[in-house]
């Protein structure tokens, strides 16, 4: 499928909803146009199947869980982090706002 290098206007536009389309979360009149768009369109029928499946891999990935070794590193990090952040605030007086 060829792709032209410069979408056009319509499809820029799309472009915007093509998250909430791939999530249900368009209404079902433009559910409907959106479809016909990328039917009838290259460039968004690639960019439609691209995000789908960057999509799924995010959600793939989000489903597992680092190992434990990755998590008592990142815990320890972060501890330090905050206790560094609370000697800074404890030595420069009263917070800000």
């Amino acid at each position: 499928m060829t792709v032209p290098a410069r979408p056009s206007a319509r499809c820029r536009t799309l472009f915007l909803e093509l998250s909430r389309y791939l999530d249900g979360d368009l209404a079902p009149a433009r559910r409907r146009t959106v479809e016909r768009h990328i039917e009838a369109c290259a460039c968004c029928a690639t960019m439609a199947a691209r995000l789908r499946k960057t999509v799924a891999a995010c959600r793939a990935e989000g489903k597992r869980r680092p190992p434990r070794d990755v998590m008592s590193r990142a815990a320890e990090r972060i501890r330090v982090l905050l206790a560094r952040e609370g000697r800074r605030r404890s030595t420069s007086g009263p917070a800000r706002r």
